[in-house]
């Protein structure tokens, strides 16, 4: 990964994220629909022939296909 990966990563999880009280415990969460859809973007921008559906099963975001 390059340099502008781990910036687009960190833009990701900064954007996605908050704290929120998980038991009342203050946790840093992050709204997963969409960080993936953040991420997907970027990929398909990185790489013409990203499949994001492959992706979206390998993190488990889509099941039984």
């Amino acid at each position: 990964m390059t340099r502008k990966h781990y910036i687009k990563l960190a833009e990701l999880i900064k954007d996605n994220g908050r704290m929120a009280s998980v038991r009342n415990n203050p946790m840093f969460v992050i709204d997963k629909h969409e960080f993936m859809n953040g991420l997907c973007d970027f990929f398909k921008q990185e790489n013409l022939n990203f499949d994001e559906i492959k992706f979206r099963q390998a993190t488990g975001e889509i099941t039984g296909m």
